[in-house]
């Protein structure tokens, strides 16, 4: 009674008018909310929420698909979705977002004023339900009307691919999932286990080759699909990231040799094997991009060069059938399967396919096809070289006694050859022990590169947190104070919109010189990104890291940027934590700290200089 006289307040409360509402209906399960969502793009991503929420209508485009894609894109993306339950009952339903491997994910209006922060680079635990993909709850009240925001951002495909489904469907069809995943991983590790025994009995290279292809296609698909954040590295986000275009570019290198082997490469004409050579080493150099390099360039690296491998492979092989070798047509028939699984998978990142539950499976079920029809085919190698084996020894018994008077010449033949190649060995061991010192020179450059700002020339913010964990480390065990600035150069986009974007850069590279010359040879200044620099002083103080943060601001506001039209004034807002750091409260959590006294000194004006207390640092 009284949840009907709740209803009908409601029904009779003037409702707010929203266009495009979802009725959460009660007797379908599921629903695509895709088609009732509303976007905005944020190209710089830098938008709060309170600004997202004062955009007029006119500001919010449609979805006009069904799965929510903007394919590839570093902008992010907030969406709007109305939603309404008509019934006179309390429903619980979940938002299931289908791609596993987006970066960043927040949600607003789920419960009251808690945001759901979750996405791959992010720790697992902070997600609501544990489950490998994003699972956000959503309970509405009779009559209930409610408007939800998501955002996200990712360097992968920007794909939401949501649903919208009860709780009973949810573990319905979560259950369903798990049976298929199940099944798929189980007869991956069966082939695995079994082409690997005969490799270990036949010592045939070819099921090495195919083994470790299924070992990694493996890796790579419980990666893509969540398991791996959820089971192996649910805190390791840096390598979850890395980890799925080294997987991909490892499985594509494995199943390269695999063909080179099955296809007989060897004694095909020069060409192929030196397609299959330059794609191997296009292979190696993913590799190294997914490790060293952007992660953009790295992941699109990744899927170009299996579209190539793919592609080459195929054609190679229908040369190969058309040339009579066998099991070639079974090859042509497992690449077919797998190129048409692969594109669809790659299409639908990109947003050319709209997602389902056939796209999202496309890939899975292509390479299962594909690695039984190798299994076959290799199969097939096996009664192809029994027979070989047979007329081979046929002929060995013809040609016996011609082999018996050229026995002595062949020996002195092949200890001559013996000894040659001994002494290639020794040349090619030499060169490749300096070949390696070079390269192990090199990368001791590159990964000093690697930790510095290219535009200031001080660290980034990956050499800034492994100095900060150093130095909490060292201040903890020392017990000596440790203090982190956090600065802002204030107003500093309209130094870029007045002046253009080299000025600007010219003005960061003012302001850090500035900044460098008042700290200590100790000290630590990182650009923390964009106009943000973090400093990190050791041996100091509350006290004293106010009064350095004071110097700094006063400096940068009496020095202003040179300019052929007039110096650019520049001023700084700092934020400023001290103390004595305790196990295991330091590292991100000071830097989270003092960028909390530095929002403080934005809201109070800018131009100052704030501190922040915290209980769990001794002499804060």
């Amino acid at each position: 009674m009284i949840a009907l006289l709740r209803l009908l307040l409601i029904l009779l409360l003037p409702l707010p008018v929203w266009s495009e509402v979802l009725q959460l209906p009660a007797g379908q399960d599921r629903i695509l909310p895709a088609p009732f969502m509303k976007y905005w793009e944020d190209p710089d991503g830098q938008a709060e929420f309170s600004t997202v929420q004062a955009l007029p209508d006119s500001a919010w485009h449609t979805v006009e698909r069904r799965d929510a894609s903007f394919g590839y894109s570093s902008s992010a993306y907030w969406l709007r979705l109305d939603l309404h339950n008509p019934y006179a009952k309390t429903q619980d339903w979940i938002l299931l977002i289908g791609n596993p491997l987006l970066d960043h994910l927040d949600a607003y209006g789920l419960d009251g004023e808690r945001v759901y922060r979750s996405g791959d680079q992010r720790p697992f635990d902070w997600r609501w339900i544990e489950h490998r993909q994003l699972a956000l709850p959503l309970q509405l009240q009779p009559g209930e009307m409610r408007r939800i925001w998501l955002r996200m951002q990712t360097e992968g495909s920007a794909n939401l691919s949501a649903s919208l489904m009860s709780d009973k469907t949810f573990v319905h069809q979560e259950q369903r999932n798990l049976l298929f995943q199940g099944l798929f991983f189980g007869a991956l590790l069966a082939m695995l286990v079994y082409n690997a025994s005969i490799y270990v009995i036949t010592r045939d290279r070819n099921y090495l080759w195919y083994s470790l292809f299924i070992a990694s296609f493996s890796f790579y698909e419980f990666i893509q699909l969540g398991f791996a954040l959820q089971w192996i590295w649910p805190k390791a986000q840096a390598w979850h990231q890395l980890s799925f275009p080294l997987s991909s570019a490892l499985a594509t290198f494995f199943s390269i040799r695999f063909t080179y082997g099955m296809l007989e490469l060897d004694q095909a004409p020069k060409s192929y094997r030196l397609t299959a050579n330059i794609l191997s080493g296009c292979a190696w150099l993913v590799m190294l991009l997914a490790l060293m390099g952007p992660y953009r360039v790295a992941l699109l690296a990744s899927f170009v060069l299996v579209v190539a491998c793919i592609l080459a492979a195929f054609v190679i092989t229908l040369l190969r059938w058309r040339a009579r070798y066998t099991a070639a047509r079974l090859f042509a028939t497992g690449w077919f399967v797998l190129i048409v699984a692969s594109l669809a998978s790659i299409l639908t990142g990109t947003g050319l396919l709209p997602y389902s539950l056939l796209t999202l499976h496309a890939q899975q079920i292509g390479g299962l096809i594909e690695m039984t029809v190798f299994s076959i085919a290799l199969a097939a190698r096996i009664r192809q070289m029994q027979k070989a084996k047979q007329q081979a020894q046929l002929q060995l018994i013809a040609r016996e006694r011609q082999l018996r008077s050229e026995q002595s010449r062949r020996l002195e033949l092949q200890q001559q050859i013996s000894d040659e190649l001994e002494q290639r060995v020794k040349e090619r061991t030499a060169t490749l022990e300096n070949t390696l010192q070079q390269l192990s020179e090199a990368n001791r450059q590159l990964a000093e590169l690697n930790r510095q700002d290219s535009l200031t020339e001080l660290y980034n913010r990956q050499a800034l947190s492994e100095e900060l964990a150093a130095a909490c480390a060292r201040a903890e065990r020392s017990r000596q104070p440790l203090a982190i600035l956090m600065l802002d150069l204030d107003h500093f986009k309209q130094v870029n919109d007045h002046y253009g974007h080299l000025v600007g850069d010219a003005c960061l590279r003012h302001a850090a010189q500035r900044i460098r010359q008042r700290l200590r040879s100790s000290d630590i200044l990182a650009r923390f990104g964009g106009e943000e620099f973090v400093a990190l002083l050791h041996d100091t103080g509350l006290a004293g890291a106010l009064e350095l943060a004071e110097q700094l601001r006063d400096d940068l506001a009496r020095h202003p940027c040179p300019h052929p039209q007039g110096p650019i004034a520049l001023t700084l807002s700092v934020g400023v934590h001290a103390g004595i750091p305790q196990s295991p409260y330091c590292g991100e959590q000071w830097l989270d700290m003092a960028d909390r006294a530095l929002y403080r000194a934005k809201a109070a004006g800018r131009n100052r200089v704030e501190y922040y207390e915290d209980s769990n640092a001794i002499g804060a």
